[in-house]
């Protein structure tokens, strides 16, 4: 198959030195000084396209509808991030941006040098200076160490207070500690009652009634991570169908699986993001992509019967929300019931639509294979799910018996000694039973209505061509002024190169710890009134400078 990738990349790799970061990082770890926000912009805006990629059937041959990625970004090429920084007048011009967001960086990393000599110390027994992979995520000179983090605060060892809208990318977003009810329940009940007994116990009765009853699915398994959950879902598909492909949309991320890491970089070739040599298979073997929002991209990847699943979300989330057609999930289903493909819905970040996730919003609970979630479903206890049909399961569980050991434990692909532990599980249970409810979810909402009616009055006031949008408690602040549809343009309304950078490390300076990956705010049940007015001051400062006022 001919090879269609980026030979400079793949130059640029080969000659980087140990211990520096590369292609789409935004530093060298080993820097004296610290990085000048233009250099941060001129490293995040690396080549997508891996020396990797290949011509192949396995890609759509259908083109990107890029529309609306091109009305804001004329020249936008979606593995190029040169290309997509959104262009708008009255917003002042990006060198001025990036000349103002390498000011607030350069605070940052002055109020943050003992994170920085931690970060070195560090180094001597791990990799990255930090233990955990998304710890190391920053996209920063040098990473944060945390102290404590509490209800809806976190203090790093510089001694800096924050307004924790992160929450660990998820996981905490009930809030931090005790304050949270499945946390002291789960604390507690380690000191009396122990981690994991290889046996069953009757709170997984109860969690796995209350995940049938949320999301429409009769059959349940743990496993530790969402991409845990999504791996051995893809594994229980394939033994079902007796396939061997994954259909993904493109820009699409379900974790760290090698069937999910790929992408289009142009019409009928699959690629990596990357060059790294982290995976196993050839990178168009197991995984069919698609056009999100493009029903004949979705018949042309099926039509050959040979894919299991088809994975995706109720709403694509990877880059900025890019929003479901009207018909478009009623119209994969009966093409997957057409040419013999499951379905499933990851709903790891849509999950904060509501107690019964974004396909309860939409209407559709129950109307998939399966489902699979991880991160804040058990607050932040290591802990996802994978539900499944009726069907499903009995296949499984009578085929896996007549294997019989042979097919337990490891062996059976489907989770691991420490699934379905007694701490996960009942964190899992009381979350769902005291969190993620509707009066659980009330403060949060009520929150989030504060903050949207007040930024969007500072987009007002400025005449901004800026949006926020929400979906529960969690809120996305876009630089163009309409909503969605597809991924491209869901990338450039993030604003790299100039007002995301800006945006976040003012963020940051003034003590409101937002996600560094896109412009995400999560509400917790303990963020109070005065916390979210503080943040309302930080937004409209930033609206001001940046249109120039």
């Amino acid at each position: 198959m001919k090879e269609v990738g980026n030979q400079k990349m793949h130059d640029q790799l080969k000659g980087t030195e140990p211990g520096q970061l590369t292609s789409g990082s935004v530093g060298v770890l080993a820097a004296e000084k610290v990085m000048r926000a233009e250099d941060v912009a001129t490293a995040a805006q690396g080549n997508m396209h891996s020396t990797q990629a290949v011509s192949s059937p396995m890609a759509s041959q259908r083109p990107w509808d890029m529309v609306q990625a091109r009305k804001w970004a004329p020249n936008v090429n979606a593995t190029d991030f040169s290309t997509i920084f959104p262009e708008h007048d009255g917003v002042i011009p990006q060198e001025q941006l990036l000349e103002l967001a390498n000011d607030q960086l350069d605070q940052f990393m002055a109020k943050t040098q003992t994170s920085k000599k931690m970060q070195d110390k560090g180094k001597k027994h791990m990799p990255f200076g930090v233990f955990g992979s998304y710890q190391k995520d920053w996209e920063t000179p040098h990473l944060f160490y945390a102290e404590k983090c509490m209800g809806a605060k976190l203090w790093d060892v510089d001694g800096n207070e924050y307004v924790d809208f992160n929450f660990g990318d998820t996981p905490a977003m009930f809030g931090h500690g005790p304050e949270n009810p499945a946390i002291e329940a789960a604390a507690r009940r380690m000191l009396v009652d122990g981690i994991s007994p290889m046996m069953g116990t009757e709170d997984q009765h109860d969690a796995t009634a209350l995940l049938a009853d949320r999301f429409g699915l009769p059959q349940w398994m743990h496993a530790l991570s969402a991409s845990d959950a999504n791996r051995y879902a893809f594994a229980i598909a394939r033994h079902h169908t007796g396939r061997q492909n994954i259909a993904i949309p493109n820009f699409t991320y379900h974790g760290t699986i090698d069937e999910t890491q790929k992408m289009m970089p142009e019409p009928g070739v699959i690629s990596r993001y990357h060059d790294m040599g982290l995976y196993f298979t050839p990178v168009d073997m197991g995984t069919k992509i698609f056009n999100w929002n493009d029903l004949a991209s979705v018949e042309e990847v099926l039509a050959d019967r040979t894919v299991a699943c088809v994975v995706m979300e109720p709403v694509m989330s990877n880059f900025g929300w890019a929003w479901p057609e009207p018909g478009w999930h009623a119209s994969v289903k009966a093409l997957c019931e057409k040419y013999g493909s499951l379905l499933l819905y990851d709903e790891t970040h849509t999950i904060s639509a509501g107690p019964n996730g974004m396909v309860g919003e939409m209407e559709m609970k129950g109307d998939y294979d399966f489902w699979t979630c991880g991160k804040c479903i058990s607050s932040g206890f290591p802990g996802a799910v994978f539900g499944m049909s009726e069907e499903i399961a009995q296949k499984m569980a009578h085929d896996q018996h007549v294997v019989g050991f042979l097919a337990g434990a490891g062996l059976g692909f489907i989770g691991n000694a420490l699934t379905g532990n007694t701490i996960s599980t009942l964190a899992l249970k009381v979350t769902l039973e005291e969190v993620f409810t509707p009066e659980g979810f009330k403060p949060m909402l009520d929150r989030v209505a504060q903050m949207k009616k007040g930024m969007e009055a500072s987009i007002e006031k400025y005449k901004a061509p800026f949006r926020i949008e929400t979906m529960g408690n969690r809120l996305c602040y876009h630089f163009i002024p309409e909503a969605v549809s597809d991924p491209i343009a869901g990338l450039v309304q993030v604003g790299f190169g100039g007002l995301f950078e800006l945006s976040h490390f003012m963020a940051w300076n003034r003590g409101y710890l937002i996600m560094p990956f896109f412009n995400m705010i999560l509400v917790a049940p303990q963020h109070t009134e005065e916390e979210i007015n503080g943040w309302l001051d930080c937004w409209d400062d930033f609206v001001r400078i940046a249109m120039g006022k």
